[in-house]
């Protein structure tokens, strides 16, 4: 690694001990601040190593800046989710970002050939999580079940991906990748049910944490992949 590489992983590890400072203290603006540059600068450190395997790596590049920065955007957004046009924008950019890292990894499906019995079979688990959450969510009103199922269907889209990938190759980065969608696909359920129903006090906390904990393993997928 080069000395960049490691100024921004003291950088990172400087922000995320601001960052648990800042709860500890109850220093909204500093929390604020923090959570927004974390996924910025960890997406600089990958988008830097990535740089090394050019020009193999130059799709991976363009994807994982895509998606980092419309889930940085998504966090800013939702750090005045008090503002309800921004929380729509939030959670609309969070989708974008599903999508970019759909269109990097739905080719699993041209480069293996995938039992009908395999997507019967998850698309059956899929929608019983679909329709459980919703029962737990209570009622709600229809536009609120519309777009769950929506989110979750573009989670469990990419997890469905990262699934086929893992049986395929059982390498290091398909487990990584495979553990990134999947706390997506829980971040997804967790946010839904919670609004609804939970209302758990550190929802906020552990909402952001799933997301950068999911973004970071499926960057971090990337190198492993391309290497």
């Amino acid at each position: 690694m080069t000395i960049i590489n490691w100024i921004l992983i003291s950088i990172l590890a400087i922000d995320f001990i601001l960052l648990i400072v800042s709860h500890i203290l109850k220093k909204v603006i500093l929390q604020k601040i923090s959570e927004c540059l974390i996924i910025p600068i960890f997406g600089t450190f990958i988008v830097l190593l990535l740089q090394n395997y050019l020009p193999d790596s130059l799709h991976l590049i363009k994807v994982t800046i895509a998606a980092l920065s419309l889930a940085t955007i998504s966090t800013i957004f939702l750090s005045f989710e008090k503002f309800k046009i921004l929380r729509i924008f939030g959670r609309i950019l969070i989708l974008a970002n599903v999508f970019c890292w759909i269109t990097l990894y739905k080719s699993i499906f041209f480069i293996h050939s995938v039992a009908l019995w395999l997507i019967i079979l998850m698309s059956c688990i899929y929608l019983a999580g679909t329709i459980a959450a919703i029962i737990l969510s209570g009622k709600q009103e229809l536009r609120f079940y519309i777009l769950f199922a929506l989110s979750f269907a573009l989670s469990a889209y990419l997890h469905f991906c990262s699934l086929i990938f893992l049986c395929y190759e059982k390498t290091g980065n398909a487990i990584m990748l495979f553990a990134g969608t999947t706390i997506f696909a829980a971040l997804t359920a967790f946010h839904f049910i919670n609004q609804a129903k939970l209302k758990i006090k550190h929802a906020g906390i552990i909402r952001y944490s799933l997301l950068v904990v999911s973004q970071v393993l499926i960057a971090c997928s990337n190198i492993l992949m391309i290497r």
